[in-house]
């Protein structure tokens, strides 16, 4: 087993393995926002049916979004069950394919990260240069492809297991909560435990979604880069977090850090770009304005959980390989271009 690289050095490569495959970051951004499109089409034709059941104006369905617009389409429909049974439906099929087309697609460009990572030079053996972002760059379609073929069922079966997860978490959660309403504020003792309860709940309810989450994406990386079945890859991903603890958690909380920055400035951007949108002659502009800002944001966001997927990697493969000179991994053959 290699020895671990630092944090830095760990975000440093993935960061650059990133970069040197960009046409990725295009890739899972278009496969995301097929996906939300793909959503919106059953809620606009549930919106359109309350319309058309009630009288509403379509328009004014949407104004908080389209979270807020699904809501009041099933709020609409409680007392017409076979409209809301078929809304439902629609939803639950548009978002099982979806879902199964984004896992696949995101499998495959997990593959052309691992193909990069075995291909790129160790950092610290010389100064960056731009030969190191050519051997670095592994995309192209075959490599997508091939990764897409031979990883998605079992990326689709990851799906599962998270979406499985996510329920559990939700539903104790809830259990949770119904615990705590037993001690009214009427109670003796109730008003202090009922606030500290639900604290505990939320608390302990991030905490397993982070958890969830970390497991999903390291699952990911040990499948892709040991190219094994899902239940050895478990028992992998438990050596490697008992190992490599604190290089692990040093990602998380680094990356987890940088998100929340990042979705803290996409917050600002879009409420001034809201505020432009009120200014006389230069509200014109305020359509393309929000497009540019929309792409940006959704790239830079691609590029943070590339990055932190990268650098998991990275970190993965220097604790898998052997230690021995001259030994070569038997797997990541497939990754390995002509």
């Amino acid at each position: 087993m290699a020895s671990a690289l630092p944090l830095r050095a760990a975000l440093e490569r993935g960061a650059l393995l990133t970069v040197a495959n960009w046409p990725i970051l295009v890739v899972e951004f278009a496969v995301e926002s097929l996906f939300k499109f793909a959503l919106a089409v059953p809620v606009v034709g549930g919106a359109f049916m309350v319309a058309v059941l009630m009288g509403a104006d379509v328009t004014s369905l949407f104004d908080e979004g389209l979270q807020a617009a699904a809501n009041r389409v099933v709020g609409s429909l409680d007392t017409a069950p076979v409209a809301l049974a078929s809304f439902l439906l629609a939803v639950l099929i548009v978002a099982c394919g979806g879902a199964l087309l984004m896992f696949g697609v995101k499998a495959g460009t997990l593959a052309v990260l691992a193909s990069g990572e075995r291909a790129a030079p160790d950092l610290r053996r010389g100064p960056l240069k731009i030969d190191w972002f050519r051997q670095a760059h592994a995309y192209d379609a075959p490599t997508l492809l091939a990764g897409v073929k031979r990883f998605g069922r079992r990326a689709a079966m990851l799906g599962l297991w998270l979406g499985t997860a996510y329920v559990v978490t939700a539903l104790a959660y809830v259990a949770l909560l119904r615990l705590a309403l037993r001690f009214s504020p009427g109670d003796p003792g109730g008003f202090a435990f009922w606030p500290l309860s639900i604290a505990f709940a939320t608390s302990a309810g991030l905490v397993a979604v982070a958890a969830i989450n970390l497991a999903y994406d390291l699952l990911r990386v040990i499948v892709v880069l040991d190219d094994c079945r899902l239940r050895d890859a478990v028992r992998k991903l438990r050596g490697f977090v008992l190992t490599d603890a604190r290089q692990v958690i040093g990602i998380l909380g680094v990356m987890g850090a940088v998100a929340i920055l990042a979705t803290a400035l996409a917050i600002l951007v879009t409420a001034g770009l809201a505020f432009v949108g009120y200014v006389p002659i230069v509200g014109l502009i305020f359509l393309p304005l929000q497009a540019a800002a929309w792409l940006v944001r959704g790239l830079v966001f691609q590029h943070v959980s590339l990055m932190t997927i990268a650098a998991y990697q990275t970190q993965y493969r220097r604790y898998a390989e052997p230690s021995e000179p001259g030994a070569r991994p038997a797997a990541h053959l497939w990754v390995q271009r002509a």
